[in-house]
């Protein structure tokens, strides 16, 4: 079937929550507070993949003043920011390892690029993800200086 992009809203939540929490461990996975409040104050830039009526994945971000990604740059949305962060990117399972992911993170990509106001794109991600993001466009910056759960952090961006 084919795959509809669009923007997520709050009658989304339910199942972004649900796809979230099944995708990432506890201690790293944005609880239903932080999804409702990207949906809601981030929208343009949370984006939901469905086939049929169903959401089978999403990619969202908030943006940033700073250029370089902390855990306080990442824990706000400050709509005069020229930095994209982007905090997740799940497919569900059933249909993961069938370029799903790549597909949605590309078109997210050629989607925020065309705004103005939007710089750089920028991620945390773990080393077994950095060949994927690779890609997808995105260039090494180095060892992320952010500390979220137990595993070394990747930051990875494109810039305009």
């Amino acid at each position: 079937a084919d795959l509809d992009f669009a923007l997520a809203s709050l009658e989304d939540l339910d199942v972004v929550e649900q796809l979230e929490s099944s995708s990432y461990p506890a201690d790293e996975g944005a609880d239903r507070a932080k999804l409702e409040f990207r949906i809601s104050h981030a929208q343009e830039f949370f984006m939901v993949c469905r086939r049929g009526e169903d959401v089978v994945g999403f990619v969202n971000g908030t943006l940033s003043k700073d250029s370089k990604l902390t855990h306080e740059s990442m824990s706000h949305h400050d709509p005069q920011g020229s930095t994209l962060c982007i905090h997740s990117v799940v497919v569900q399972e059933s249909m993961r390892r069938q370029g799903l992911g790549r597909r949605m993170l590309r078109h997210y990509v050629e989607e925020v690029q065309g705004k103005e106001q939007v710089r750089a794109i920028a991620l945390i991600c773990k080393e077994y993800l950095v060949d994927f993001y690779k890609q997808c466009g995105f260039v090494m910056v180095g060892p992320s200086d952010v500390e979220h759960g137990a595993d070394p952090w990747y930051e990875m961006r494109i810039t305009k």
